[in-house]
């Protein structure tokens, strides 16, 4: 699986995923009633492991060397913590909230990437805050910030990690399969969140069996399709979109969650709901907008072409 896709199609699949995980924030509420949020996460990382090493041989690619498999736990390291302070945040607060405080990572990419001493775009500063500011209002109504609770600080932490795990999928996937790439990931998370689970929760599995049969559809979609299907995606299409990029068309899962609640449990959809639509829109083409009239997506520098094509790549 070593095929890198092209600019227009990596940002499509991008797209998907972020429609993918937006709808999953439903799902993850939802899934509450049934599991504790550690376990939550052990059942949905293992299903979506297990899926993925099904397709294996159909997919095929090269096997992970040592250092592969070293970038796959740490991925699945930071994945973890992700994925965990945003699912005990989700408990205290709503799916709107969760999905404008996630976003944080939106900024937080570039500003590592800064830091880091890499030559970004202009627009992608003026680009990003068009972006936050089309889910604030999406997903704070009237200004009202009065109802912030200890759920949304959990959230903001995960933003961290969210931020983090996208930039390291950038440097992995260009030296190594992202099949087994996120196969190793989700393992390391299952494993990470059942010792949680034993830890903070107290596992009773009479209980968890009666959760599997309550929240079967919540486990299925948050197993198969945001983490099986959607971060595998994510993977892929990080091949051939920057990470910087990548971020602001992830931050589209907000909008999906808006979708969801209205298709799904039938909330109201307000012109400040569409001003954000708008506002998120304009700031995603903006970042990827030459200002010749191009959508382009940022192609390596010679030393990077240089650095993927050595035997002594580091990563490699």
């Amino acid at each position: 699986m070593r095929t890198t896709p092209s600019p227009i199609t990596g940002n499509l699949l991008m797209l998907i995923t972020a429609a993918l995980w937006g709808f999953a924030f439903v799902a993850q509420k939802t899934g509450m009633d049934y599991f504790g949020p550690f376990m939550f996460s052990a059942i949905r990382f293992t299903v979506g492991a297990t899926c993925l090493v099904l397709l294996v041989r159909w997919f095929g690619g090269n096997k992970l060397s040592r250092r592969g498999v070293l970038m796959g736990v740490v991925m699945g390291v930071v994945l973890t913590f992700g994925s965990m302070l945003q699912q005990i945040g989700i408990v205290e607060t709503t799916a709107g909230k969760s999905g404008f405080i996630t976003a944080v990572y939106i900024l937080l990419v570039p500003v590592f990437l800064f830091f880091t001493g890499k030559r970004l775009s202009l627009q992608i500063w003026p680009a990003a805050f068009l972006v936050m500011f089309g889910l604030y209002l999406l997903s704070i109504k009237k200004g009202d910030f009065s109802t912030i609770n200890s759920g949304d600080y959990w959230v903001l932490a995960s933003s961290i990690f969210w931020a983090l795990h996208i930039l390291l999928i950038e440097k992995a996937v260009k030296y190594h399969d992202p099949l087994r790439l996120s196969i190793v990931q989700f393992y390391v998370c299952a494993v990470l969140s059942l010792l949680g689970a034993y830890t903070f929760e107290g596992v009773v599995w009479d209980n968890v069996w009666k959760g599997l049969q309550g929240g079967f559809i919540e486990i299925a979609y948050a197993s198969i399709a945001s983490v099986a299907i959607a971060y595998t995606l994510q993977v892929f299409a990080q091949r051939s979109v920057p990470s910087h990029h990548a971020a602001l068309i992830l931050s589209l899962e907000a909008v999906f969650a808006v979708v969801g609640g209205i298709w799904l449990l039938g909330e109201e959809l307000t012109s400040r709901m569409l001003w954000g639509f708008g506002l998120m829109f304009a700031g995603i083409v903006l970042a990827q907008w030459r200002f010749k009239g191009r959508i382009f997506a940022t192609e390596p520098s010679n030393s990077e072409t240089i650095l993927e094509r050595s035997d002594d790549n580091p990563l490699g």
